[in-house]
């Protein structure tokens, strides 16, 4: 029965891992896109992105999600205060 909850945990592992990773990657891609559109964005982004992108190197999956939503929630308001930007 342990092993079946261990396997189970793995699974739930890897799941996060997967959502982190394709979310790093998207807001990093949208990063570069609206960089070239306003430069400041790019320094705007990069502190909480890169703490994302060490949590998730460090497979604090959880946490690492949880900045990306903080990230993300600066990307929203900066693309309502900038409607040039790409959207998201």
């Amino acid at each position: 029965m342990s092993t079946d909850a261990g396997r189970g945990q793995v699974v739930v592992d890897e799941l996060q891992r997967q959502d982190v990773a394709a979310l790093l990657q998207r807001t990093y891609r949208w990063t570069c896109a609206a960089s070239t559109v306003v430069p400041a964005v790019a320094q705007q982004v990069a502190p909480g992105l890169t703490v994302a992108a060490q949590l998730y190197e460090g497979r604090q999956y959880p946490a690492a999600m949880s900045q990306l939503a903080g990230v993300l929630a600066m990307l929203h308001q900066t693309r309502q205060a900038c409607p040039a930007l790409p959207e998201l």
